[in-house]
């Protein structure tokens, strides 16, 4: 049986692709980045993250803990911005 890509996070800004990319590399997950030679035009192009499929929930469930992460920071700024 052989395994297919999936695509795991799409988005429009190649840093943040960049950044899923090398995090769930770090966890031992192999990535490829589609559509990421379209650095010249972001904004436009969707970048997407994929991984092999046996791979995709362990990948969903990292990216969901960054996105956390991501979120609960945002707050803590916007909090010490108030005061």
């Amino acid at each position: 049986m052989s395994e297919s890509l999936e695509t795991v996070y799409s988005t429009t800004n190649v840093m943040e692709a960049e950044f899923i990319k090398m995090t769930l590399e770090g966890e031992g997950i192999r990535c490829m980045l589609e559509n990421e030679l379209q650095a010249g035009y972001t904004g436009i192009f969707e970048v997407k993250v994929d991984v092999m499929s046996s791979n995709v929930d362990r990948a969903r469930q990292i990216i969901e803990e960054i996105r956390q992460s991501s979120e609960s920071e945002n707050n803590t700024e916007d909090d010490s911005e108030e005061e």
